[in-house]
């Protein structure tokens, strides 16, 4: 009886190994992601753009990770796991939404390859195996797919944990790539927009009992002192939104052509489609767009030809749901101390937001009420004075090529470059923000009264749980707009400051350009009248010549400035 008391009073906790920490398992256990901070995305940066959110669960382990630490790595068939082991490890983050502030620029920075990636769809061939076992007639696989792509972004930066989930394959080499994804990369050189894609989970994890790994060939025997039953974190989503909103008047590209990119398509999302055994079927998705801020339309085959006036795309992907492997009800002549492990749970994506919603809610909407009292407190810069970075009656001297060869020269002499750049990014990605500063005011006290309408409703008692999903929705609305309010007044100061600090010895470099270059081209021209030349002149006019024909076929003030082209040193003095 004693003995019995004693392990009664046991806590009922897997005998593990502890190699990961106790704040990731967790996190099997959380209803809710962790919210990066500034700081744990700062670097994730591509020519085109910048994360401005992320929502993931950091460090959640991996299959191989999980099922080492409860049963020891010598009881593991390492195998099943080798595309994914090495480049993993024992811990990887599981995206939730990201955001992206994107400015379509003419970069064509290309990516190698990343294992990272394709580590991270592996991950859903193994949950498949895991969950179903060896399926015949699987169609399903799935690759590393990008919520927010590495060509929109445009850069390394996309390759991250938190940004990289199982996607099928079908739809991340077609529907994904060809649809919303195309009309994004191709926008025109300028258009900006915020790029917000969230994926969902069916569940959070699913369960595996010691016999079925021992079946699937993960197991090498069974070991009474571990848990018979674990939980492992669920990594294929179920469903993948994805929605653009243009900031100004850019415009976005046309999705390609060709049946293979819609194969997938759906009219209705009638997730009773779904089939793992059918490669049209393991994905359906939908379109929609919306034109000068309207109420989105369902995308059409005859739609988005032209996409001019197009200001939202939208796109909804659902995937195909794994059903659990069949597990033994009751271990047969179980004499483990443990039945189920006591950390993580199989829990109800669904059921579990529906849990968090007030508390996202609150946090919402304080962070919207945040973002009011930061506007007004910011500081406005005034409109400013028109300029010319390369005015037009030096430019139009330009026809004269001996001219335009000493200009170019003193030009670079003077090293004018770094604040041409400077100011030339300013004018075209800052100054536009000017245009709207009106608007923008009007727009901010219509959402102070949005916000008054919503305090209301979510300070009601007995507030449904409709309602406050409606909340919400509004809140997600209210907050996008307030983002984009805010970073034209961020963007009206950090141009007012550029120009202040820039200008002056921009203008400065420019004048001593000008006047230098009027000079050495005066006197060049003399010394060509001369009737007798020195050797030293001849010389001289040899490498003016030159340059001559080296600045010929350059047009442009950029190409002045970042042309290769050799350019002789001359004696202008």
């Amino acid at each position: 009886m004693t003995q019995l008391l004693q392990n009664q009073k046991q806590p009922r906790m897997p005998l593990i190994q502890r190699k990961l920490k106790q704040e990731n398992l967790n996190k099997m256990k959380a209803d809710h992601p962790d919210a990066f901070q500034q700081e744990d995305f700062e670097k994730a940066v591509g020519d085109d753009g910048k994360f401005t959110d992320v929502q993931a669960d950091k460090g959640l382990p991996t299959f191989w990770g999980m099922l080492k630490e409860v049963f020891g790595e010598k009881n593991l068939n390492a195998k099943v796991f080798a595309k994914t082991k090495n480049q993993l490890g024992d811990t990887c983050d599981r995206p939730h939404s990201v955001t992206a502030l994107i400015t379509k620029s003419a970069s064509k920075n290309g990516r190698e390859g990343l294992k990272l990636v394709t580590a991270i769809g592996n991950l859903g061939d193994e949950e498949i195996f895991m969950r179903e076992g060896a399926i015949t007639g699987l169609l399903a696989s799935y690759e590393g797919g990008h919520l927010i792509g590495y060509q929109i972004l445009r850069g390394q930066g996309a390759d991250q944990e938190w940004n990289v989930a199982p996607q099928d394959a079908k739809n991340n080499k077609e529907s994904y790539n060809n649809t919303i994804e195309e009309m994004l990369r191709e926008a025109k050189i300028g258009t900006k927009y915020e790029y917000t894609v969230e994926v969902k989970y069916d569940q959070l994890n699913f369960s595996v009992d010691q016999d079925q790994l021992l079946q699937l060939g993960i197991l090498k025997k069974i070991d009474a002192d571990k848990p018979w039953e674990i939980q492992l974190p669920v990594r294929i989503p179920f469903k993948w939104e994805a929605k653009a909103e243009m900031l100004n008047d850019g415009q976005f590209g046309c999705p390609t052509a060709g049946d293979s990119s819609y194969d997938q398509y759906s009219e209705n999302m009638d997730e009773g489609n779904l089939d793992y055994t059918e490669s049209d079927y393991t994905a359906r998705y939908h379109l929609w767009y919306s034109v000068n801020r309207g109420e989105d339309k369902d995308y059409t085959s005859s739609d988005l030809e032209d996409t001019k006036g197009v200001t939202g795309v939208r796109f909804s992907m659902h995937q195909a749901l794994m059903s659990d492997h069949a597990k033994n009800k009751d271990p047969i002549a179980w004499k483990g101390r443990e039945r189920v492990a006591d950390y993580g749970s199989v829990q109800d994506g669904l059921v579990a937001e529906s849990a968090g919603i007030r508390k996202a809610i609150d946090n919402m909407y304080e962070k919207n009420r945040q973002d009011f009292n930061e506007f007004e407190a910011m500081e406005d810069a005034d409109q400013p004075e028109d300029f010319e970075l390369a005015p037009a009656d030096v430019m139009d001297k330009m026809v004269d090529e001996g001219y335009k060869s000493c200009f170019i020269k003193e030009l670079r002499d003077a090293n004018i470059e770094v604040e041409y750049d400077e100011l030339k990014y300013a004018n075209e990605n800052y100054l536009g923000s000017f245009s709207v500063k009106d608007d923008d005011m009007k727009l901010l006290e219509l959402e102070k009264d949005h916000l008054k309408d919503i305090e209301t409703k979510i300070n009601a008692k007995d507030i449904s749980t409709g309602l406050l999903k409606e909340c919400k929705a509004m809140l997600q609305k209210q907050s996008r707009v307030l983002r984009v309010i805010l970073n034209h007044k961020r963007e009206r100061m950090t141009y007012s400051k550029i120009v202040k600090k820039t200008r002056p010895i921009y203008q400065k470099k420019w004048g001593g350009a000008v006047e230098k270059s009027i000079a050495a081209h005066e006197r060049l021209k003399r010394m060509k009248m001369k009737k007798r030349k020195t050797w030293s002149d001849e010389k001289i006019l040899l490498d003016f010549e030159r340059n001559k024909n080296n600045c010929r076929r350059i047009e442009t003030f950029d190409g002045y400035l970042k042309e290769e082209i050799l350019l002789r040193e001359i004696d202008t003095e």
